[in-house]
């Protein structure tokens, strides 16, 4: 079930879905579970990253520059744009 949900986060992403079905399996195979307690801060905004996240239980709040963006549940995709674009974390993410 997890590996599902995985693969059906990715191709719910806008910024994950356009990618061929043989790098989405990669990435699926790739993951393994990891557990955060609760307000552990999970990215740092401006920190190198390179690992992506899919929420399976919880939920987690996003804030870039102090100021709260959203919130986000199972089944969602979250610190792809530091692995698709090379860049620094653009936002904060707390559980």
């Amino acid at each position: 079930r997890s590996k599902e949900l995985i693969k059906e986060a990715i191709l719910d992403n806008d910024f994950m879905k356009n990618l061929e079905l043989s790098q989405i399996q990669e990435i699926v195979d790739c993951m393994y579970p990891v557990e955060y307690g609760k307000d552990s801060c999970i990215i740092k905004e401006g920190d190198v990253g390179s690992l992506v996240y899919v929420m399976e239980d919880g939920k987690v709040e996003v804030t870039k520059e102090g100021v709260k963006l959203c919130t986000m549940g199972p089944g969602k995709v979250f610190g792809e744009l530091a692995i698709l674009y090379n860049c620094t974390r653009t936002a904060t993410v707390k559980s």
